[in-house]
């Protein structure tokens, strides 16, 4: 517990009361006498008139300064205890002082470290949260790139589709026009042949049957030499069809 200067005071001025009783009350009780102590010395009774009685001592009077030297006394001590109290004090509120110090010291040096450790720690969650937010962003930009080379291939795949479509329909178009020129060509030629036979017959039915019979020789003949002619000079591609053929019409 601390001490203050007033509880000093008071207990100073406390123990100065008591020594001034206690004085009053050795002054005014009774002084007791102390029987003087008596030497004597054996001598013989011839001897005792030669002696002298002898002279008592004279008591020496007390001092002013002695007979006063009591309260003064008294006084002093409690001056010394009251200072004693004073320093003790004074050094107890040092100590404590220094103790107070060194307390608010440590405890603003862990202030200090509790405030660094927090600090540590919130810029390590704010490094974590960069390198989080960095990783999200680099997953991000992974997805997006990832994604769009998805998208990029699937749009190749569709337009590959798309031009194997048309070359698929315009191969189906190129083929049906052959085959409806084929067909028409096919008609004409049927139609030529009819137009020959009908011809022939209307030849042979007008020359008459030998005439027709002449007439149809020579004509198979001349025929037969024109082919031979025509598939001499004929200039056949490489790699055609071998039933590839080939109409001649001619007018004599």
């Amino acid at each position: 517990m601390t001490l203050s200067t007033r509880h000093l005071v008071l207990a100073a001025l406390l123990h100065i009361a008591l020594f001034a009783l206690l004085f009053s009350g050795v002054q005014c009780s009774q002084h007791v006498e102390t029987t003087p102590v008596i030497q004597g010395v054996l001598i013989n009774p011839s001897d005792l008139k030669q002696l002298k009685p002898p002279t008592p001592p004279t008591p020496t009077p007390p001092k002013p300064d002695e007979q006063n030297e009591g309260p003064q006394q008294i006084v002093k001590d409690t001056d010394v205890v009251a200072d004693q109290a004073k320093e003790k004090h004074d050094k107890a509120e040092a100590e404590q002082k220094k103790a107070d110090e060194q307390k608010a010291a440590e405890q603003q040096q862990k202030d200090a470290e509790a405030k660094a450790q927090e600090l540590k720690q919130q810029q390590q969650a704010q490094k974590d949260a960069e390198q989080a937010e960095l990783l999200k962003k680099q997953q991000d930009d992974a997805k997006r790139k990832a994604d769009a080379a998805a998208a990029a291939a699937a749009e190749e795949k569709r337009q590959k589709d798309a031009e194997a479509q048309l070359r698929k329909e315009a191969e189906q178009e190129q083929q049906a026009q052959a085959a409806a020129m084929a067909k028409q060509k096919k008609a004409e030629e049927a139609q030529h042949e009819a137009d020959r036979r009908k011809r022939a017959a209307e030849l042979q039915a007008s020359l008459g049957a030998e005439s027709a019979q002449l007439t149809a020789q020579m004509q198979s003949e001349w025929a037969a030499q024109l082919t031979a002619a025509l598939t001499q000079a004929w200039a056949r591609p490489p790699g055609t069809d071998q039933n590839l053929k080939a109409y001649l019409l001619m007018t004599l």
